[in-house]
Formats: C-alpha cells, sequence, structure tokens
C-alpha cells in the first residue's frame, strides 16, 4: 500500500469567506448558499458576506452560517470601494485562509480587498460577461489575475477566462455547476385544470438575457396546434410589466400564468411536462440541473454552458438563441411525441446522478482551496487528500 504524502492544509478545516453581491434570488447566489451550507457540514468555517441580504438569507441563518451585510444598496456590475472597504475591514477583524468571491461586484472588490493581506483570492466566474464594456472587462481582467485560483462553470468561460483575459491556464480550474436533492416543499395550488394537459414553462429572473419574450412569442404559436397546452411563467424581475403587456398582445394571457418569485419553483418546475430555457447569454444553469434530476425534458438555448449539460437529442432539445420559430419546432416535436420527451427525461436523471453530484462539485471546490493555499496544482491537491492503494 503507498499513502500519498498529506499537504499542510489537507487536514485541517479552513476558514473560508464567500463574497457574493446579495442574497436575493439568482443561480450564482444559490450556487454560493448552498455551497456554504455543504462546506460547513464538512466542519470549515465559513462566512459569506454581500452587499444586501434578500431571500436566500434564511437557510444560512437557520444553519448559523454568519452573513455580513456590508453596503447600504445592492452592488451590482459595477466598482464599490465601499465594498471593498468592508470586505478588508472583515479580514482584520476575522483570521480567513481565503475569500472566494463570486460575481463581477464582489470579485472585484475581494480583489482590492485582498490586496497585501494573507487571505488568499479565488473567484468563480459565473457567466460570459457579453454585459460589459471595454472599461469593466479590463477591471474584470485585472481581478482575475489577481486572483490565486480562479474557477470557471462552463467550457465558454474556461476559454475566455484563458485567451481573452490571460489568465494562465494552470490557474483556472473548470468545476461544473451540480444539483441538489430536492426539499421538500409542495408545489402550490395551480389554477383548475391546469394539470389536465401538458404544462410547459420557464422559470427564470425576468430580465432581458433571460430571453422570456422569446418563450411567449413560441407559446402563442404552439397554442394554435396544442390547444390543450398551458405555459406558466415563475419568477420576477424589471421584465415583468413588459412581458404581461407582450403576452395580451399575442392574445395568450389566458393561457400563460406569471407567478412571480416562488419558493416552491423547483416543485411547480416537477409539476411541468417540458422545462424551457430561452436565454441569449448563460453561465451554467442550476435550473437545467435541476429540471433534469427531476427527469423533466429541457428545451434550450445552445449558449454558454447549457451544452455542457444537456446533449441534443440525447437529455434535452438545443436550439439557437433568439430564434423563437426553432424554439416552436423543438416544442412541438415534444409535445407530439411524450413517449419521446419522457426519454429525454429520464436520460437527464440518469447524467445528473452519475455526472453533476453536488457532493462531487464541493470536493472538487475544497481541491482548489487547498491547492491555493498549498502552491500545488489542483490535481495534485486532491491526490493529497485520498490515500490510494496497489
Amino acid at each position: 500500500m503507498v499513502l500519498a504524502v498529506e499537504t499542510q492544509t489537507a487536514s485541517r478545516p479552513l476558514r473560508v469567506l464567500l463574497a457574493v453581491d446579495s442574497l436575493e434570488v439568482g443561480g450564482a447566489e444559490r450556487h454560493v448558499v448552498d455551497l456554504a451550507l455543504a462546506l460547513r457540514r464538512k466542519g470549515h468555517g465559513v462566512e459569506v458576506a454581500c452587499s444586501v441580504s434578500g431571500g436566500l438569507s434564511e437557510p444560512l441563518e437557520a444553519a448559523g452560517v454568519p452573513v455580513w451585510l456590508l453596503t447600504r444598496r445592492l452592488v451590482k456590475r459595477r466598482v464599490s470601494l465601499a465594498y471593498a472597504r468592508g470586505i478588508r475591514n472583515l479580514l482584520k477583524r476575522r483570521p480567513f485562509d481565503l475569500v472566494h468571491a463570486h460575481i463581477f461586484a464582489s470579485a472585484v472588490a475581494a480583489a482590492i480587498a485582498t490586496l497585501g493581506k494573507s487571505a488568499s483570492l479565488v473567484i468563480t466566474e459565473h457567466t460570459e460577461a457579453s454585459w460589459q464594456t471595454w472599461r469593466t472587462s479590463r477591471v474584470s481582467r485585472w481581478a482575475h489575475r489577481r486572483a490565486k485560483r480562479v474557477i470557471a462553470v462552463s467550457t465558454p468561460i474556461e476559454r475566455r477566462l484563458i485567451e481573452r483575459e490571460g489568465v494562465p491556464p494552470h490557474l483556472v480550474t473548470r468545476i461544473p455547476n451540480a444539483v441538489i436533492p430536492p426539499s421538500d416543499v409542495p408545489a402550490g395550488a395551480l389554477p383548475d385544470g391546469w394539470l389536465e394537459g401538458p404544462l410547459v414553462g420557464v422559470v427564470a429572473r425576468l430580465q432581458p438575457e433571460k430571453g422570456v419574450a422569446n418563450f411567449l412569442k413560441a407559446a402563442a404559436r404552439v397554442s394554435e396546434n396544442f390547444p390543450r397546452t398551458r405555459f406558466l411563467v415563475v419568477g420576477d424581475g424589471p421584465l415583468r410589466g413588459e412581458l404581461l403587456d407582450l403576452a395580451e398582445h399575442l392574445g395568450v394571457s389566458e393561457r400563460v400564468r406569471f407567478l412571480g418569485y416562488r419558493s416552491d419553483s423547483r416543485a411547480l418546475m416537477e409539476l411541468m411536462d417540458l422545462l424551457v430555457v430561452p436565454s441569449l447569454t448563460e453561465g451554467s444553469p442550476l435550473i437545467v440541473l435541476e429540471a433534469m434530476a427531476a427527469g423533466v425534458p429541457v428545451v434550450a438555448s445552445a449558449v454558454g454552458g447549457i451544452p455542457d449539460q444537456v446533449r441534443h437529442g440525447r437529455e434535452g432539445m438545443l436550439v439557437p438563441p433568439d430564434d423563437p420559430d426553432a424554439l416552436v419546432e423543438a416544442l412541438g416535436a415534444l409535445l407530439r411525441d411524450p413517449a419521446y420527451a419522457r426519454r429525454l427525461g429520464e436520460a437527464g436523471r440518469r447524467r445528473t446522478e452519475n455526472e453533476f453530484s453536488h457532493e462531487t462539485m464541493v470536493r472538487r471546490i475544497e481541491g482548489v482551496y487547498r491547492a491555493t493555499l498549498d502552491g500545488k496544482t489542483v490535481q495534485e491537491s486532491v491526490k493529497a487528500k485520498v490515500p490510494s492503494a496497489r
């Protein structure tokens, strides 16, 4: 038997500060909350810093994870020196081994705050950053180059970090998002009769890049050939009023229900026959994995990390972004052939079980932490934790 030599940090709990713009509902924010809870269960000292609180603070508070609110208003897609000072002051008072920052504003603030500090910086990049101007892009490159390690949640993001932002390849690790087991929160009531025919839905924040307008346009045309089909929009955001007006203009107001933010969104999704992800740009959306884990077939835009999650014709259907015609065709194909849709859903369920385990994702992130602190490659750090036998 050959035992790998343990690294200096391999056996002790780590003290980690997770920085995220807010605890408002969103995919990256949920990723941070689930990661914090998992790390705490594994014995690490975890705290969360953010600009403002939100609907995701409750599970952290219930688990006893300290949450630090560092500014008086939401910091998003901008550089906030006040937020950076808040993180820096926190580092003076608390003995963290490292700061793990998520989303642009937190990544930049953490990069500023850790200048001259002993706490190492890790950044997870969740998006393709299509919104960035040349100024914010320069700032983002600076922050990524300040980090000891950068995690990319998808292949396109990994490529951008290396090829466009100049992060050395050995410092970038691709770790896809993963799915956690569903909670036991039951789904709330739907209108009478809405489960008698096919139910097709979107679960997303109502903002431009989510492409919900294309979903409504497709719903109007799908309804012509499949009149028993009903549609759900689960989520809230700045485009809610505009999308309600569009549904009325398209003549589908009676077939579409806007449910707003729902704490039972995952349970509602499990009632759907099809989940649509019509995004114009994406990172590695959790909702796709949650649908796959529930056996719900997915029709999604082939953007960002979605093709890493769903293989066209194997776990779901992929369509070009911003193409309502293609979306109509894919939805029609699955609504005409429910047996095929069910096979895709079952294939998705099997794939999440085999490839998108949350436990595996957390273990890989721990490997990045150990490598950061020990100055080793991620592969060396992971090997050092697990004895090997021959």
